[in-house]
């Protein structure tokens, strides 16, 4: 036998429908009933649209932070991981709200003061800082033939040295510095496995800022001073991974450092005692590296 009709559930149709003398001429209520259920707004889910946490609402402490890791590269902090970051792309930067996010410095008109592509098959406007016991082989940086011509390439997989070599041109304080770069491989996936573009690099006092990408796929802006990295926040997800080029760049401008990838905003931190001045290195620990072309201009 059919179902009748006043057992059925009514509770979301309107007063008005819902009068005894409308039920008896209602002709057909189970209709209306699903139309007037299915319209129904269903309240907000507060579990299902968590997302991230606001990485620009973490505040970096004042200064820098020094490290502890006898590698000289584990930061203290644990970098969320890269499953964890936006499908749009890493977060704008780690101290300044995304609606004031840096956007990329104009190149001044008269241009690039380095711009180094190594299709010469050679670096001579590149020095390599010597290690710990002055044996400047320890840098191993030289150019070879990539799949994609000649590349500037550090080939030492070594999580216990840093590696760098600096450019010799001279440039202002206030410098633009553009890496195309890719990382062969890292020593292991974690925060100490590191490739780096430095911007104010003093090679006498091994000081300057560098944008480091990490084993993990994170990125962040450390202070090198007299040869001791230290950083001034934890670092964000950028989805960094070994085997794909990248377009890095860093900006120093006063007291303002901003870093980029493919163009895109990925942190910015205010040193209040900046360092003074340097050039243009590029530099790894744990991990090895291609480097396709260099540039840099200053304001």
């Amino acid at each position: 036998m059919n179902r009748p009709y006043t057992d059925l559930d009514y509770s979301c149709l309107p007063e008005a429908v819902m009068s005894p003398i409308a039920r008896r001429v209602l002709l057909l209520p189970p209709l209306v009933a699903a139309v007037a259920c299915a319209s129904a707004t269903p309240p907000p889910c507060r579990s299902c649209d968590a997302g991230q946490p606001d990485l620009a609402a973490e505040r970096p402490r004042d200064g820098a932070t020094s490290e502890a890791s006898p590698a000289g590269e584990a930061a203290s902090e644990v970098a969320p991981s890269v499953a964890d970051a936006s499908p749009e792309g890493p977060p704008a930067t780690r101290d300044t709200p995304p609606s004031e996010a840096p956007r990329l410095t104009p190149i001044p008109d008269a241009g690039y003061l380095l711009d180094d592509d190594f299709q010469t098959g050679k670096a001579p406007g590149w020095e390599i800082r010597a290690g710990a016991g002055g044996d400047a082989s320890v840098g191993a940086w030289s150019v070879i033939l990539g799949t994609s011509g000649s590349v500037f390439s550090q080939g030492i997989l070594d999580p216990n040295t840093w590696h760098i070599a600096y450019a010799k041109a001279a440039i202002g304080p206030d410098q633009i510095v553009e890496v195309r770069l890719r990382v062969i491989d890292f020593y292991a996936a974690t925060p100490s496995s590191v490739a780096a573009v430095f911007a104010r690099y003093d090679s006498a006092s091994d000081s300057g800022y560098f944008l480091a990408l990490r084993g993990d796929g994170s990125a962040l802006i450390r202070k090198r001073d007299h040869g001791a990295s230290a950083s001034f926040g934890g670092a964000v997800p950028a989805g960094v991974r070994s085997g794909v080029w990248y377009t890095v760049r860093l900006e120093v401008l006063g007291s303002a450092i901003s870093a980029f990838i493919d163009g895109v905003p990925v942190y910015a931190v205010t040193d209040d005692a900046p360092l003074a001045g340097g050039g243009v290195a590029l530099g790894t620990i744990g991990a090895t590296v291609e480097v396709d072309r260099v540039s840099a201009g200053e304001l």
